[in-house]
């Protein structure tokens, strides 16, 4: 897990009502998804910005999931995203809803055919996973996606749960981890779920429960991570240039900065931009980073306000433990 999908797992703790008895995670063995994107925010300025997702591939088939979203005017921003498989031919598809959905590429099948594709509704609370994802698992040849809602699986009413898709079992069932909602609370709708579980479904059918010790497989690595332009950005308000400083994590936001050497100054790394590949490969919370950076700004520098920018790319690099 990255340094700021941690960071944003704290966060979300902090979201959680105090209970007066608290329930415990079961050990299931959770995976992340293989390749997560969709269409970015709308930029401030006029102009087009574009997320490209970690690549999935199963050894033999890649897949990656690209976003543009484009200012035209003053008022509006026109999003898509696109599905990119890469075989013995490559194929682009729209993917639909792209302005309020994100997109993630979860597992490819055991038998390399197909591979399972989540979106979920952009939602704030107290509304967070309540009905808003929806599964489709996709086939390799002809490409056709057609997303179920998970609460329409399980034939639940109105009520809340977060589930997380989580690939195939060994004979090529969806695996979903359903779980209660910290956001319960805040709404008259009581949990679908009272405690964790795996489910395991044909997409035909309610998904039946599967024993605790259940190991979900994985059949798909991620070969490359997020790619997001920084500096061709419309919302850079001046000419990118290079400090040589140290790249660390903090508690709070956001949670990579920049120390100037020989200054008290300090750059916020825009969390919404990817980090260079080989960045994002070593550093961590106990590793920090030494060296160049190129970087871009999104604000202007003011005495004592910490400057955001992002991190075009990274040179004569020396990794430290902290």
């Amino acid at each position: 897990m990255t340094i700021r999908a941690v960071a944003k797992a704290l966060l979300l703790l902090t979201l959680i009502p105090a209970l007066s008895h608290p329930q415990k995670m079961k050990e299931t063995d959770w995976k992340a998804p293989l390749a997560g994107g969709g269409a970015p925010e709308c930029p401030e300025q006029v102009g087009s910005r574009t997320l490209r997702s970690e690549t999935a591939s199963d050894g033999v088939a890649r897949a990656i999931i690209v976003g543009t979203t484009v200012r035209t005017d003053n008022k509006s921003c026109r999003s898509k995203a696109d599905l990119i498989i890469f075989g013995r031919t490559q194929k682009r598809i729209s993917l639909p809803g792209a302005a309020g959905h994100s997109f993630s590429i979860i597992d490819f099948s055991p038998d390399g055919r197909s591979f399972l594709l989540e979106t979920g509704g952009e939602e704030g609370p107290p509304d967070w996973d309540y009905r808003s994802i929806s599964v489709a698992v996709v086939n390799l040849v002809d490409s056709r996606i057609h997303f179920l809602n998970a609460w329409d699986l399980f034939k639940w009413g109105y009520c809340y749960a977060t589930i997380e898709p989580q690939g195939f079992t060994t004979d090529g069932k969806v695996i979903l981890l359903a779980r209660p909602s910290v956001f319960s609370g805040e709404s008259v709708h009581n949990n679908c779920v009272s405690d964790w579980g795996l489910y395991a479904t044909d997409l035909a059918s309610p998904p039946v429960r599967l024993s605790d010790d259940t190991m979900i497989p994985r059949f798909g690595k991620a070969i490359a991570d997020q790619v997001q332009a920084c500096r061709t950005d419309p919302d850079i308000v001046d000419a990118c240039f290079t400090v040589h400083g140290r790249l660390s994590a903090w508690n709070g936001s956001p949670t990579l900065r920049i120390w100037k050497v020989g200054t008290n100054r300090i750059l916020g790394d825009h969390e919404d931009w990817p980090l260079p590949e080989k960045l994002a490969e070593h550093l961590n919370w106990d590793i920090e980073a030494w060296g160049n950076f190129e970087v871009c700004p999104f604000t202007k520098e003011r005495p004592g306000v910490m400057q955001m920018v992002c991190i075009e790319s990274a040179s004569d690099l020396v990794y430290r433990k902290r």
